[in-house]
């Protein structure tokens, strides 16, 4: 059910009615963190498609999408698990206003603690952005299985974006990143990620040598 994936308005009300069964407290929960993510990411964009070049796509349907692969492709609907994935990015695109403090404080700590661990760290001038990044893989690497869960199924929707963009530089950076450190997380992690993550993969990997050798 992700083939519709700009529309956010048909994307909000399908993550709606996904957790329209569960109890009214989580369903008030789930809202509120929905509207902190629309309001720290009503600016943001992402880039446009090869289908459709000349829109770019809101943000926050990123966030929703990836709480309903939660939700429609894995089965989970623990109320902390999919405020975690609706909240993933609203700390670093917030530029840090936001913190995992702020989180804990609005939220709880369950749920603070999941958005830490997949928050990329912020730039330090005084340590190397690589061994920055090797600190936040090996943390998420050896997070609890629900934190990893919200950062797979973000990088399997991050990738079904990215298949349908002209970026080959990109897609061959984020294809690499994914088959060393994302896809053996997904092997220890879920079966059906994995499986997802593996098959999206290969198909870019097709799809680029195609668009390579046509351009040569």
């Amino acid at each position: 059910m992700h083939e519709i994936r700009t529309d956010t308005g048909l994307i909000r009300n399908r993550l709606m009615v996904s957790v329209d069964s569960l109890k009214q407290p989580d369903r008030v929960v789930i809202n509120r963190a929905l509207a902190l993510a629309e309001e720290v990411h009503h600016k943001h964009y992402r880039k446009p498609s090869k289908s459709d070049p000349y829109v770019k796509p809101k943000f926050i349907a990123h966030p929703m999408r990836v709480a309903l692969i939660l939700i429609e492709e894995l089965g989970i609907k623990e109320r902390d698990i999919l405020v975690a994935a609706l909240l993933h990015d609203v700390v670093e695109d917030s530029s840090w206003k936001i913190t995992t403090h702020d989180l804990e404080k609005k939220f709880n700590r369950s749920i603070a603690l999941m958005v830490s661990i997949v928050t990329r760290p912020a730039p330090d001038e005084n340590i190397a952005r690589e061994l920055q990044l090797l600190t936040y893989h090996e943390r998420i690497e050896q997070a609890n299985v629900y934190a990893r869960v919200i950062k797979l199924a973000e990088r399997l929707d991050n990738l079904r974006d990215l298949k349908d963009m002209d970026e080959p530089d990109f897609q061959k950076t984020y294809l690499v990143e994914t088959w060393q450190i994302y896809v053996p997380i997904a092997a220890n992690t879920d079966k059906v990620l994995h499986e997802k993550l593996v098959k999206i993969c290969r198909q870019m990997e097709e799809a680029l040598t195609i668009s390579l050798s046509t351009s040569e």
